[in-house]
């Protein structure tokens, strides 16, 4: 299999030229956009709005969806171990292939290339909603918006069409059996005690971790880790709702995101501070213990404070007003 990919390198090279010479001033400015969207940043945007703003339920089971389907793409393109597109690595192989032009990446990306985690994040996230939600018109936008962030690899420069072929396929063999189990797990997850959640928040994750415990398992397994616990400690204190005008929805969303960056990008500059004096084992705990506690915010204190300030309202909150309006 491993000689049968390198075998594809020279034919997915010559498409990413091809790709290269249709480049323009504004698709160079746009497609690197893209691409950012369908990153951490991006899904970090799009986990806690959905989350606090669309639907509890479905911004709950995207998080484990995408952190999951993350921490499985690390583990493959471990496996496979192949070259990105700009490697020096690929010189032999091109030479010998009779291809003398060079691609110019727009970007730089230190991973492995196979498969693209972009495509399989995005059609893994993307088509989780698009099922959840059941609207002809959304599963239209996932399926452009999934598809525009898979060639915009392509365009960049940093992914062969193969590596996105196989992002895609995983990620729908992946969603199958996600939308098969989470209903299953969900129903037992009901019936369990809070500390049994709590644990499972916790212990679930972390076992994960420690079948390859790296930089990329740690960050996203952390962040679910720190999710987890939110949501659990949310289901027993606040209880909140997402509805409301238009107009409330956006404003919690912006309000959200101020304290889920303020979070992100305060605790990377305070972990920041320690990064050089540390051993690989303590840099992979504090990587844990970061990105949970963003996890965290995003899952737990973000609401928190939004209840505080009438952004967000508890469903016990309104029994309360039932009752009343019912005296």
């Amino acid at each position: 299999m491993e000689s049968f990919l390198w075998d594809l390198i020279p034919w997915g090279y010559s498409i990413l030229l091809v790709i290269e010479s249709f480049r323009t001033g504004f698709l160079d400015l746009l497609f690197p956009i893209i691409t950012d969207f369908g990153g951490e940043m991006g899904y970090l945007v799009i986990l806690a709005v959905v989350y606090w703003s669309v639907n509890k339920s479905v911004g709950q089971g995207l998080a484990y969806n995408y952190l999951f389907t993350a921490t499985l793409n690390t583990w493959l393109k471990v496996i496979w171990r192949l070259p990105r597109p700009d490697s020096a690595a690929l010189e032999e192989t091109l030479n010998r292939a009779g291809i003398s032009d060079r691609l110019q990446p727009l970007i730089h990306e230190s991973t492995p290339a196979f498969p693209s985690g972009h495509t399989q994040g995005a059609f893994a996230a993307w088509g989780y909603m698009a099922a959840r939600f059941q609207r002809t018109w959304f599963w239209i936008v996932a399926a452009i918006i999934a598809t525009l962030i898979a060639f915009s690899r392509l365009y960049v420069g940093v992914h062969f069409p193969q590596d996105i072929l196989a992002g895609f396929f995983v990620a729908v063999s992946y969603l199958l059996l996600w939308l098969w189990l989470e209903p299953r797990v969900r129903a037992k997850l009901d019936k369990m005690s809070t500390g049994k959640r709590y644990a499972l928040a916790v212990l679930v994750p972390l076992g994960i971790l420690l079948v390859y415990p790296v930089a990329g398992t740690a960050t996203a397994l952390g962040a679910l880790i720190g999710l987890g616990v939110g949501f659990v400690l949310e289901r027993e204190t606040l209880h909140f709702q997402v509805d409301g005008h238009w107009w409330q929805r956006v404003l919690r969303g912006i309000a959200g995101m101020v304290l889920v960056f303020s979070a992100y990008f305060g605790l990377s500059a305070l972990f920041g501070l320690f990064d050089e004096s540390m051993g690989p084992v303590m840099e992979l705990i504090w990587r844990i213990i970061r990105y949970g506690l963003v996890g965290f915010v995003g899952g737990w204190g973000a609401p928190w404070v939004l209840m505080q300030v009438g952004l967000l309202k508890s469903s016990h909150h309104r029994d309360t007003e039932n009752t009343e309006e019912s005296c």
